[in-house]
Formats: structure tokens, C-alpha cells, sequence
């Protein structure tokens, strides 16, 4: 069988096991080790069985000897622990010794990520056909540094694993063509995700989402480049995606177009610098099943019209998002409010509160609040709120005090860069508030913020700069 069928198993553990019992140990060894290297990896699955054998009687042979701990284990258990390793660290293993590369490269599972995000120099085409023998090409999950492999061997990798699900791109270089030509040969992608650090044009976002329009269920653009808009620019239907997030560096606003009408089963949106100041208003009941919601620095004039399924609406920066309380709907479901930096007032955001009863996060701070009007004069009693951030409010202590009182549960603080002091403070820990951050907050005392951490709450506290002294007492130091 050995002359017949040499790049199968089968013939070298029979004939080591019957070497094994006429007592030629050694002569058994080498014919383990002789299968070991006739045998390919991912070719035959006895391979592992051989392995073991082969691993199981060199230890036999000279266990004092033996210092490779591999060798000691079950072949699952050192699976198990070398999953435990980062990629860089198995390939790392490989160079240890000729039993640890047989070993690590006898389990494709290992290998079923490809992160080449530390490497140095260019991925090479031999490197990368290794990598994905050692996977038998299924490599489930990439993420790339765009400088480290050219865009030819970033298509050979697209088109010969075809079960890739999961890709993410970093690097500080520019991507466009070589990330679109790639993506046409995808078969199966779900996940997409180019990180900030990767300017990337809109029109080549458009393009990347439109190969993979089928599969994609999570999108996600760090920093999208809006140029000259153009009408042929529309987004395409992603009836599959439950995930999208856009972010632009550029103040340039991204348009809306057709965006909403393209994605039908989103969950997550995000969209960050877009130009929604001419959408009056922006309707988003249609998507019914959106339960998170960010609408960061768009130029919003209006409360958008928002859908009942909402658990998280995030409208911050928005300074000339300004008060329509007609606008405002029951949300049974909304769990996080974060409207800081907007121009609502105290009336439209208690107005939201009072139609969200299971609010749970709430971050109203560094609004541009008018005349000043306390909220705690019309705040609900919420019993469901963990966590408050009225940080840079012109409130008086008063107010703050009478506003958290009518939060029983409230957990986590944030005043910071208001006109607390110590009395507030002993206020807010006697109430049962365990972190709070108190910067900027100047006529707070350390003996407040000592006192504090000695009742077991985690503060956020930096003294203030000490002044410049001015050049009478620099002088005056001198003599």
C-alpha cells in the first residue's frame, strides 16, 4: 500500500502500528515521519491521526529528552490553545520547529483569518498562496493594509476564497479602483468595513456597495470624499443590509439622494456630515425595522419624523436643530437620547422625555438653551435613567440638584464645566450616583472629590491651570 497509494495515511499507520508491535519503535518513527512528509495537508484525513501516532510515540521514546510541550497534548486541546494566539504570533509558531509547522498547518481552522495589518513590507504572491494552502481557501475573514498588497493579488485573494465574509481595510493610503475591481469578484461578502484612516471617493463607495448589493448586510465608510455631485451618482438597493455608517472628514456635506428608499431592513444608521439641511422634514418612518439612529453635525433644522421602533436616536451637533415639539412622537421603545450640542430647548426635550418611558441614557448638555429655562421645573420623574449628562449647562445649583433628584436610579453623571460645587456633590453620592465627572468644574473643592472616592464613587477630576503670574510677580520672585 506504502508503493501503491504513498500520499494516503492509511499504509504508513498500519505499518507503523505493526512495527509498533513486533517492538521496532524507532523504525516505526521514521515511517510516521516518512508519511508526514509524503502526505499533503488538507489531502487526506486520516493526516491528523498520523500526527498524533507520530507525536504520541516520540514522546514514548524519550519523554525526558522532550521539551516541546505540543508534543504532550491531544491534537485538540493544542488546536484550541494556539486559537488563542494572534495571527502574527501562529506564523511566528511555524518558524519554532518542523513538528510545530507540521502541527499548526495541519489544522486549517487556524489559518480561516488573514490579518496582514502589521506587516511591513508588501505581501508577497508566494507568501499569500502559503497562507492560503494552509487554509485549504477558506478564509472567512480579512483585514488589510492597502499598502501591503497590490492590487492584483488583492483580486486572487477575493476570487479564490470564496467564502469570505468579513473585510476590513486600513492604511493611511487612498483606496478606490483597486477596492471596487476586487469586489466584483466577491461571492458571498457580508461585512465591509473601510476605516477612517482610508479616504475613499463617493462615487467608489457607491460602486463597492453595488458589487456586493446581494450579500451585504454590514457597511461601514470612514471617511468619504464628496466631490462635485453628479445626478448619476444614486445609491443602490441593498435589500440584505441591516448596518450602515458614514463618516466624512471633508465639510463638504454627502447628499441624501435615494438613500432611504434603498435600504429597507436597516437596523443601524449613521451618518455623519451629510447635508440634510434642505430636507424638511426628513421622513424616516418607513423604515420600520430602524432601531439606532445617529444624525451627527447634518445641518438639521427640524426633529426628523421618526419611526415607532426606535431604541437609540443620537442628533448631536446639530446647532441649528431647533424646537418643533409638534414633531415630537410616542417612542415606547427609545432606551438613549443624545441631543448635546443642538439648539433644543428645555421644553422640546422634556417633551421627547415624557414620550419615551423606558429612557435609560440621556445626554442633553452644551445646548444653546435661550433664556436659560431650568427643565427641572417640568422634568418627569424618570425612574428608569441611568445615566445623565447636563455637562456645560448655565444652570444653578440648584436646578441641578432639583433636576437629578428626579432621577432615583441615576448611576452615571456628567456635569461637567458647570456652576456645581461640594454641596452638590455630597447631593449627588448621598442619592447614589457612582461615577461622576466633575472637569472643568472650578468651584468644586478636592475635599469634595476626596470625599466622593472614599464613598467607593469613580470621579473624573483635573485641578484647574494654574494661572500665568503676571510679570510684577515674576519680578517680585526674583528679589
Amino acid at each position: 500500500m506504502l508503493e501503491l497509494k504513498p500520499e494516503l495515511s492509511k499504509g504508513y499507520l498500519r505499518c507503523g502500528k505493526i512495527l509498533q508491535l513486533k517492538g521496532e519503535h524507532k523504525l516505526a518513527l521514521k515511517i510516521y515521519e516518512r508519511g508526514l512528509g509524503k502526505v499533503n495537508v488538507g489531502t487526506d484525513k486520516d493526516r491528523v491521526t498520523l500526527q498524533s501516532m507520530f507525536n504520541k510515540l516520540q514522546k514514548s521514546q524519550a519523554p525526558r529528552k522532550t521539551l516541546d510541550p505540543l508534543s504532550y497534548l491531544p491534537f485538540e486541546l493544542a488546536e484550541t490553545i494556539v486559537k488563542e494566539l494572534s495571527i502574527r504570533e501562529r506564523m511566528v509558531c511555524l518558524s519554532v520547529s518542523k513538528s510545530w509547522k507540521r502541527l499548526l498547518e495541519s489544522s486549517h481552522n487556524l489559518w480561516t483569518t488573514l490579518d496582514i495589518t502589521c506587516t511591513r513590507k508588501k505581501l508577497s504572491q508566494k507568501a499569500l498562496r502559503a497562507y492560503l494552502k494552509r487554509s485549504n481557501y477558506t478564509i472567512g475573514e480579512a483585514r488589510i493594509r492597502n499598502s501591503s498588497i497590490e492590487s492584483a493579488k488583492f483580486q486572487y485573494l477575493i476570487r479564490t476564497c470564496t467564502k469570505l465574509q468579513r473585510l476590513e481595510i486600513f492604511g493611511g493610503d487612498p483606496v478606490g479602483e483597486s477596492l471596487t475591481s476586487a469586489l466584483s469578484l466577491a461571492k458571498s461578502l457580508q461585512y465591509l468595513k473601510v476605516s477612517w484612516e482610508c479616504v475613499i471617493s463617493f462615487p467608489s463607495a457607491l460602486e463597492s456597495l453595488r458589487h456586493v448589493q446581494a450579500t451585504i448586510v454590514e457597511a461601514t465608510f470612514g471617511d468619504i470624499h464628496y466631490y462635485v455631485p453628479s445626478n448619476s451618482w444614486t445609491w443602490p438597493r441593498l435589500e440584505n443590509l441591516q448596518t450602515l455608517r458614514i463618516d466624512s472628514r471633508n465639510r463638504d456635506g454627502i447628499l441624501l439622494k435615494n438613500l432611504i428608499g434603498s435600504i429597507p431592513k436597516i437596523k443601524t444608521l449613521s451618518l455623519k456630515r451629510f447635508d440634510l439641511e434642505g430636507v424638511v422634514p426628513l421622513d424616516l418612518r418607513e423604515l420600520q425595522g430602524l432601531e439606532d439612529l445617529e444624525l451627527i453635525d447634518c445641518g438639521l433644522r427640524r426633529l426628523p419624523l421618526l419611526p415607532l421602533t426606535l431604541k437609540r436616536l443620537v442628533l448631536r451637533d446639530n446647532l441649528r436643530l431647533f424646537d418643533q415639539q409638534e414633531n415630537t412622537v410616542p417612542l415606547s421603545l427609545l432606551e438613549t437620547f443624545n441631543c448635546d450640542s443642538t439648539g433644543l430647548n428645555d421644553e422640546t426635550v422634556v417633551a421627547v422625555i415624557k414620550n419615551a418611558p423606558n429612557l435609560k441614557h440621556l445626554h442633553m448638555g452644551s445646548r444653546l438653551v435661550g433664556d436659560y429655562i431650568a427643565a427641572h421645573q417640568s422634568f418627569p420623574l424618570c425612574e428608569n435613567i441611568e445615566e445623565l449628562c447636563v455637562s456645560y449647562l448655565p444652570y444653578e445649583e440648584k436646578d441641578f440638584i432639583n433636576l437629578i433628584s428626579k432621577c432615583p436610579n441615576l448611576k452615571r453623571l456628567d456635569v461637567s464645566g458647570t456652576k456645581v460645587t461640594g454641596i452638590a456633590v455630597k447631593h449627588f453620592v448621598g442619592q447614589g450616583v457612582t461615577w461622576i465627572d466633575l472637569q472643568v468644574c472650578d468651584k468644586v473643592s478636592p475635599d469634595a472629590v476626596e470625599y466622593a472616592r472614599w464613598k467607593g464613587v469613580e470621579v473624573i477630576f483635573s485641578f484647574s491651570r494654574r494661572p500665568q503670574p503676571s510679570w510684577r510677580e515674576q519680578v517680585g520672585g526674583l528679589l
